[in-house]
This record gives C-alpha cells, structure tokens and sequence, in this order.
C-alpha cells in the first residue's frame, strides 16, 4: 500500500492481543486469559501533526506506540510508516550501564546509521544538550535518573526522525531537564516533524499537541483537536 503524500501514518483495523496466566492458589492450575489490549483502531496522521494520546493507565496508549515503532505485532489489521521512526520510552534508548555516556552515543550513533563523517558533530550535539560536564565520561551507573534522562532524549532526539514517538518521557528527569526535553520537542514540531506523545498531563496534550486521541480499554472512542480530546478525556472518567 502507497500512503498519500502527506500521510505518514496509516492505521486500520488494528488489534493486539495477548495472553496472560493467572493462578487462584499455590497448587492451582495456571489459567489463560485472553486479554484485548487494540481494538479496531483506524487512524491517518498527516506530517507535522501532534499527537497527543490520553487514557487512563492500561487503555493502550504504550501498546499503540509499540505497534507503530515496531515493537509489538498485531493481532490482526496494519500499520504502515513513512520516513524515520524513533521511540522514546523512559529517555532510554539501549544505553548500557557499563560505558560512558560519550561511549554510549559513539557506538550507538553507528548502529543507528549516522555516518562517519558526521559522527564527531553528533557527539558534540548530545554533549552540549546534555551538559553534564565530566559526567559525560563517567559510567552511565553513577548517573542520576535525570542525568541519564539527558542522555538518552539527547541522542534520540538529535537522530532527527521524521516521526518520533513518546511515551511519558516529558514527564521524567529533574525540572530542568523538562523544560530543556520540551524545548527541543518543540524545535522539532516547528521543523514540521511528527510527534506521537503518550501523557498524563493535561496541559502539556493542549500546549505542545494540535490533535488527540482518548483510549478507553483498547479503544479509540475520540479523535480530534486536543482540548477537545481533553475534555472528552476528563468526562469519561468523571
């Protein structure tokens, strides 16, 4: 399937399902429970939209970016993708604790495709984002949650996807980082990028977000500009 030019994410009939096993007892036969986490969902979002995706915890919201990014197989219908897609979760994107964060972004920037040539400009970029000065060549392990933080939006962001996803990751790190994490957030909607973000917070959907989306039990039941989303959000759970 060709998406239209300005489409750059197709979504039909998308379910996902998965199974869990549950025990009444000790010495009880473990039971299998079908549990329905995407039901039916149909959405197009168009280059430079953002997204904001509400719902109250287990509606869905992480399994529908885990579809888009790749990360979960549907049950059943179709996602289809234009252009770069990145997936922010917890400000982590494979950093391992053992390295630096200097030896993280060196050998991360090769595995996700920043040539040779441009590797060294793409190092300084993470480090003047992340400022964390000798920090920077100390183990990941010694890192604050918020340091950490720094790392990982910094690199992800600064791989300059056409579509990036996020899930609570605004919400995470000190104060400072929030405001440093949203700031280039919104650098990277005023380029004309797409944003996918999965939040809690009210305000930020009707700041940063021109569209919404409301999950309820795995389905969509509101499409359409972000207050509105909002204020469907905040009556279905009144």
């Amino acid at each position: 399937m060709v998406l239209n030019e300005d489409i750059v994410i197709s979504i039909k009939n998308l379910s996902l399902e998965y199974s869990i096993f549950q025990r009444s007892g000790i010495f009880s036969r473990a039971k299998k429970k079908t549990v329905m986490a995407l039901q039916s969902i149909n959405l197009e979002i168009r280059k430079g939209e953002n997204i904001a995706i509400l719902g109250a915890n287990g509606a869905g919201k992480s399994s529908l970016l885990g579809v888009i990014g790749g990360m979960l197989r549907p049950s059943s219908g179709e996602v289809i993708t234009k252009g770069r897609v990145f997936t922010l979760k917890g400000a982590n994107p494979g950093l391992v604790n053992t390295l630096t964060p200097r030896e993280n972004i060196r050998i991360l920037s090769e595995v996700y495709g920043v040539s040779k040539e441009s590797r060294n400009d793409f190092e300084r970029e993470v480090e003047d984002f992340c400022e964390l000065g000798d920090a920077f060549d100390r183990k990941q392990s010694t890192l604050s949650s918020g340091m950490a933080g720094r790392v990982g939006f910094g690199f992800t962001t600064s791989l300059n996807p056409e579509i990036l996803l996020m899930d609570e990751t605004l919400g995470v790190g000190d104060e400072n980082f929030r405001k440093k994490a949203t700031q280039k957030a919104v650098d990277f909607m005023e380029r004309g990028e797409t944003i996918i973000l999965s939040t809690h917070s009210l305000n930020l959907a009707k700041n940063m977000c021109n569209k919404g989306i409301v999950l309820i039990k795995g389905k969509m039941e509101f499409c359409g500009n972000s207050e509105d989303a909002v204020q469907y959000y905040l009556d279905s759970i009144k």
